[in-house]
């Protein structure tokens, strides 16, 4: 008898153990998307006047946008990504990827010409929990055709908004792995990797 009660006392201490782990994970999570202005700490983000580019950056919660930037970003999506998604095992359906894009935890990292309200380039990332653990998941950084960030600034971009992440929540919040989707593959980016770029 006594055999079976340590047993179930084991057991219960390791359920209670799991479970204070993922209330810690989850409360990490909580407390990054509770930043007003992830890029607040770094202003020298917020603005790319380099190379003939004149780019301001901003870092919204989808529900802190305009709509007319979301519905931008959607349709932006869906025209250089519709085909590639096609092509791969994920397909395309508007509606469910409208829902991914629109969730209330969706953050946006936003480029704009110089001042104006013209968006250029976009990319949609979560402060989210998978399997357990804290992630950054990177849904897309998607460029507008024709925009001064296409062609081979567009690595540039990506490449700022990885840095961005990585080195802003080293202090509060760093998670184990940046999660990105390359056409159809998630690829785990160790998060030192992505700071030492």
């Amino acid at each position: 008898m006594g055999r079976k009660s340590s047993k179930a006392k084991e057991k219960k201490q390791r359920r209670l153990e799991e479970r204070a782990a993922m209330d810690a994970v989850c409360a990490k999570v909580e407390t990054a998307n509770k930043i007003d202005d992830p890029l607040a700490s770094f202003p020298a983000f917020k603005k790319y006047d380099r190379n003939g580019m004149n780019i301001v950056i901003e870092c919204k919660r989808v529900t802190d946008l305009d709509p007319s930037t979301v519905d931008w970003a959607v349709e932006l999506t869906k025209t250089n990504m519709q085909t590639m998604y096609e092509q791969s095992e994920w397909g395309w359906k508007d509606r469910e990827k409208k829902e991914e894009m629109t969730d209330e935890r969706a953050w946006y990292l936003v480029a704009r010409e110089g001042d104006s309200a013209v968006p250029t380039a976009f990319s949609h990332f979560r402060f989210d929990v998978e399997c357990g653990e804290e992630v950054l998941y990177w849904y897309s950084c998607v460029i507008l055709n024709g925009s001064p960030a296409e062609g081979g600034s567009s690595n540039r971009a990506q490449g700022l908004a990885g840095r961005v992440a990585a080195h802003r929540w080293r202090g509060q919040w760093r998670p184990p792995d940046v999660k990105l989707l390359v056409t159809g593959s998630k690829v785990l980016v160790p998060t030192e990797s992505v700071a030492r770029k």
